[in-house]
């Protein structure tokens, strides 16, 4: 088991770190070489997904400031379970505009208005069920598009030569599954592998908010690269093809988790290989998470 955390070597990479905790974390480095080239590694991996986009697509991969907010309310709740006071604090004084009769003295009510109020407050509710009825949509919007833009982003800056491309290697899905979730903060479930699809190996991949597990695999025309991001219960969705960033990606949606498939397939080839990925996931006989994000 690592000492370190990912989350801590994310947070110096993008050099999110306070200055008292970067010195802690580069001792930590100055007495593990293999934390030191971990670190190097990933920050020459962050200067490739940048360089790999252009300047609209990175604002939607804005991974400093991401890991900022993250390591910002994490700070703040290890303050306060600590005993201190956390950093954040809510607004001291909220006014109200609008005065709840109840709460006046009851010499200075009048009778009838503790009826008003209420015939008022039910008409209200009554408004609000009936207009979330009429727009609510009927089903979650999955961030299709940001997958395809991710998937292609991390196929582009890993699957490239003289970078390697995964940091866990192995062929055996459950291992790569198993290696996936201790890392996340939720559990991975991956996908059957189609026959003459050869998993090569793992790595953890940037992505707005979190990061993101991240598959290489060898099929018979070319590697191909599978991202899996955990969503808040999505509906499931068979593969369809997106175009992102001048590659196609094949993206799906099952067990509460977006995929993405890129790689050198070409695009009807691309799609089969997502459809037939499409099933029943290594470990089936898991529980899957109730909510993941």
């Amino acid at each position: 088991m690592e000492a370190w955390r990912a989350a801590d070597l994310h947070a110096y990479v993008d050099d999110c770190l306070e200055p008292d905790e970067r010195l802690a974390f580069e001792s930590q480095m100055a007495q593990d070489p293999a934390l030191a080239r971990r670190a190097a590694q990933w920050r020459a991996q962050n200067n490739a997904i940048r360089a790999a986009f252009d300047a609209e697509s990175a604002k939607t991969f804005s991974i400093s400031i991401v890991r900022h907010q993250t390591e910002s309310f994490g700070k703040a709740r290890r303050s306060a379970s600590a005993g201190g006071k956390p950093s954040y604090e809510p607004p001291a004084h909220l006014s109200p505009t609008i005065v709840d009769p109840s709460r006046l003295p009851a010499k200075v009510v009048a009778p009838g208005a503790f009826r008003w109020s209420l015939v008022w407050r039910l008409g209200l509710a009554g408004l609000s069920l009936g207009l979330a009825w009429v727009w609510a949509p009927a089903t979650m919007v999955v961030p299709a598009k940001g997958l395809a833009e991710a998937g292609v982003a991390a196929f582009q800056a890993f699957a490239r030569p003289g970078v390697a491309p995964i940091e866990f290697a192995t062929s055996d899905g459950a291992e790569a599954q198993a290696w996936l979730t201790a890392r996340l903060t939720h559990p991975v479930f991956l996908p059957t592998a189609p026959a003459g699809v050869k998993l090569i190996g793992a790595r953890i991949a940037p992505y707005p908010g979190a990061p993101a597990a991240f598959l290489i695999y060898k099929s018979p025309e070319g590697a191909v690269g599978l991202l899996i991001r955990s969503l808040d219960a999505p509906p499931v969705g068979a593969p369809e093809l997106l175009a992102a960033d001048g590659r196609d990606a094949a993206v799906w949606t099952e067990r509460g988790q977006g995929l993405a498939l890129v790689g050198d397939p070409a695009a009807a080839s691309l799609l089969k290989i997502a459809t037939e990925f499409f099933g029943p996931p290594v470990g089936a006989a898991q529980a899957m998470p109730e909510r993941g994000w």
